[in-house]
């Protein structure tokens, strides 16, 4: 939350303005207080909608709409003013991170964490249906990621069944990447489209990308209307569903009650849940961030409390991550590592040891010990970053696995073949099951299987295994790509000494080829 600007009001209807949550295409979005003390979300309408001819009219009809809709996994609104200048509504407000933010955060949600968000949704979109209203743009910003649960947000451009729309005439409402194809085809909307845009959610929580790529919105739509969804790295148990929730024909995707009685199949929440929380560590560990600050007490006459802004620790954190992300590629692996270092110091004693940025940071100091030929060293570090991320984020996760894969290449570079070889098959296999067989990561751990092997005298095998690697990058990434090349040229080095070939001469000078 940012603090108040001196533009900003400091009262809406009946609510008092604590701070700035966000802006979007209808309005900026505040932190509020009602008068007993319950914490809203007040979303002021932008001037330039409401001044539009008709405007507060669909506002209303839209809000008195919304207001119809209740449940579980929504945030009701709690007031509205059409005719207030400018125009508001104010819902419950939700402590937690939006699904983008997790995600980006943390990493792709784990198999356990998926069941509860795809059962909340679907609850979510049976109780916004059975109000006949739309949601019209269900996407990852739009799920809120509450302790107990997830809360599916911002009816602001939702579309009563009657016709009403808030929307100027001939504007597509939507999100690319999350759009149905009926929605971006002709402008239809229904029931089903909400549905469509709840696969393409999962998927993205599921995997850390939309079904359908990233790009230009054109694009995106364009696959959309014309291209399946890639959904190889979304995990078995949870696959058909989505898929089924992705069909390009709405007749042949199941409802919000269909998609609830499937997941009743599979998936029995905890006795406890949800007095425990669905989420893994890593995104429970963001929710104090979303927490409401404590103003102090308000006496009765007296003036109203302020709201601290964030910590000029955590602003001061975020300012040096990006800054380090920025200039660590240029200054040299010492130089990075001793600013890793002292950010990940810094980020335990603010943040927590389990952080995820806490947890990057310590990554990439050992990483660049590593670069720096600090191998032993980098090595005992990576080996506990990795520990650490399978306990907090799961062994499993993308970022997990990618300390795996550093700690075999610092193994490997220290000459401790062997081990590195093995390390390095393990990191495979679990990026197999992460993120799909064809994954350039999946590649390149396969990759490093294979050389290693072959640098521990293994030159057989090694060839073997080299061989179907260079046979995938080519299918993959192109027959020219630098890491197909790569994986030829060790392929054939490996030949050369199994008396296989005269590829002896490929080798480069100065050693094996990696």
């Amino acid at each position: 939350m940012e603090a108040l600007a001196a533009d900003d009001p400091r009262q809406i209807g009946a609510y008092t303005l604590r701070g700035r949550l966000g802006e979007g295409g209808m309005g900026r979005v505040y932190l509020g207080r009602s008068p007993s003390g319950r914490a809203v979300a007040v979303k002021v309408v932008h001037p330039h909608l409401a001044r539009q001819s008709g405007f507060r009219r669909r506002f209303g009809h839209e809000a008195a709409a919304v207001r119809a809709v209740s449940g579980a996994f929504t945030a009701p609104i709690v007031g509205a003013d059409a005719e207030a200048d400018p125009p508001w509504l104010a819902t419950l407000y939700v402590p937690g991170p939006d699904l983008a933010e997790a995600v980006a955060k943390a990493g792709p949600l784990p198999t356990p964490s998926l069941w509860p968000l795809a059962a909340g949704l679907a609850e979510a979109l049976q109780d916004i249906h059975a109000a006949k209203v739309l949601h019209r743009d269900v996407k990852p910003s739009n799920v809120l990621l509450a302790a107990d649960g997830p809360r599916l947000i911002d009816f602001g451009i939702a579309r009563a069944l009657d016709g009403t729309v808030l929307t100027t005439t001939g504007v597509v409402m939507g999100t690319p990447g999350f759009m149905a194809p009926e929605q971006i085809d002709s402008g239809e909307q229904t029931p089903a489209g909400d549905v469509f845009s709840l696969g393409a959610v999962l998927a993205y929580a599921a995997t850390g990308h939309g079904p359908f790529g990233e790009g230009p919105p054109l694009a995106l739509m364009h696959r959309i209307l014309h291209a399946e969804p890639r959904l190889d790295a979304v995990p078995h148990a949870v696959r058909d569903l989505v898929a089924d929730c992705l069909a390009k024909d709405p007749a042949d995707r199941p409802g919000p009650a269909h998609i609830l009685h499937r997941i009743a199949a599979s998936w029995s929440p905890p006795e406890q849940w949800p007095a425990s929380t669905p989420w893994p560590r890593a995104i429970t560990l963001l929710l104090p961030h979303h927490a409401v600050p404590d103003s102090g007490a308000r006496q009765p006459g007296g003036p109203e409390a302020t709201t601290a802004p964030a910590g000029p620790d955590t602003r001061e954190l975020t300012r040096r991550m990006t800054e380090a992300e920025q200039t660590t590629r240029t200054i040299g692996p010492p130089a990075a590592a001793r600013i890793m270092e002292q950010l990940a110091a810094d980020q335990a004693r603010v943040l927590g040891p389990d952080h995820p940025d806490t947890l990057n940071s310590r990554h990439g100091h050992a990483w660049n010990l590593g670069q720096a030929g600090q191998y032993a060293l980098a090595e005992e570090l990576l080996e506990r970053v990795a520990a650490d991320r399978a306990r907090v984020l799961g062994p499993d996760h993308p970022d997990t696995l990618n300390s795996r894969h550093s700690r075999a290449w610092v193994l490997g570079q220290a000459g401790r073949h062997e081990e590195a070889a093995a390390l390095m098959e393990s990191v495979a296999a679990g990026r197999v099951r992460a993120l799909g067989p064809d994954d350039p990561d999946t590649l390149d751990s396969r990759h490093g299987h294979a050389w290693n092997l072959g640098l521990a005298g293994h030159h057989e095998r090694a060839a073997e295994l080299m061989g179907r690697v260079a046979a995938d990058r080519a299918r993959v990434l192109g027959p020219d790509h630098p890491d197909t090349l790569r994986s030829r040229r060790s392929y054939a080095w490996n030949l050369a000494r199994t008396g296989g070939g005269g590829a002896a001469g490929l080798r480069p000078p100065g050693g094996p080829p990696r």
